[in-house]
């Protein structure tokens, strides 16, 4: 069927959805886990539905979706994306599909979307989805809001700081460096390695100064001053010492000098120009 023949069977409130739908968009994770809340994001065949919810009371408080699927898609999951506002997962999970469809009728005995359309069903199993995998989204988004307040406590709060800089103190050289090592090995190493790249730490002064040599892809990369090592001296602050700096060594340290460039001094000034 033409999609004009399928839009000619749809009620004028499920075009009028399709048209113009108020929660079409995305809900990314990193935005849940700074908010310490759940992330649910579930996909049904071209549907995908996002749910931001509070673990502490199970209620949704922010909606999204995304589609291809058409108009029918579109009035279904828009619909419900307004009807389970500010509702508890399990009050948005009995809610059905053919509710939905009942609700975007223009005429109550008049269906808004043919019986024989596929999305109703797979929009009642997108629902059903969303119930199964919400209990471990739930324990995740504790899990990492957990580590979020530790991680505040102790980069942010006078008493963690003052907890932080005695227990790094306490450490010998070479016991920060191991600490540093292995939270580089957990976190960061993989990420480099799987771009082709690897760092190697070369030194740690001054008690909290690292420096390191960027190396394979990572030694010519373009952010490895900048994001790349913004991302490694981010990690190591929140989880291994709020104060450390992050230096990645100067290639040019290593070029060996070139006896027909000598150096220029006040009693060797450059040639002129001119």
């Amino acid at each position: 069927m033409s999609e004009e023949n399928i839009t000619s069977t749809l009620s004028t409130k499920v075009q009028e959805i399709a048209k113009s739908p108020k929660y079409r968009g995305a809900i990314f994770q990193i935005e849940a886990d700074e908010k310490g809340l759940a992330l649910v994001d579930v996909k049904e065949a071209s549907l995908k539905v996002y749910l931001m919810i509070d673990p502490d009371c199970d209620k949704i408080l922010e909606t999204r979706f995304f589609t291809y699927g058409g108009p029918i898609f579109t009035a279904l999951a828009d619909t419900f994306c307004k009807q389970i506002q500010q509702k508890t997962i399990d009050e948005a999970c009995a809610i059905t599909a053919v509710s939905i469809e009942e609700s975007l009728r223009d005429i109550p005995d008049v269906r808004a979307i043919p019986e024989s359309a596929p999305e109703i069903a797979q929009m009642q199993t997108l629902i059903k989805r969303i119930a199964e995998v919400y209990p471990e989204k739930k324990g995740t988004a504790i899990l990492i809001r957990e580590k979020m307040e530790r991680i505040r406590y102790r980069t942010q709060s006078a008493e963690g700081r003052a907890e932080a800089d005695a227990e790094w103190n306490a450490l010998t050289k070479v016991q920060k460096i191991e600490k540093i090592e292995e939270w580089l090995h957990q976190t960061v190493r993989g990420t480099l390695q799987g771009d082709g790249g690897d760092l190697q730490i070369l030194d740690l002064t001054e008690d909290n100064r690292l420096k390191i040599r960027y190396q394979g892809a990572c030694a010519g990369c373009g952010s490895a001053m900048g994001g790349t090592l913004f991302y490694i001296e981010d990690e190591l602050k929140n989880n291994v010492y709020y104060n450390i700096i992050v230096e990645p060594e100067d290639p040019l340290d290593n070029l060996p000098p070139n006896p027909d460039l000598p150096g220029l001094d006040d009693n060797n000034p450059p040639a002129s120009m001119y």
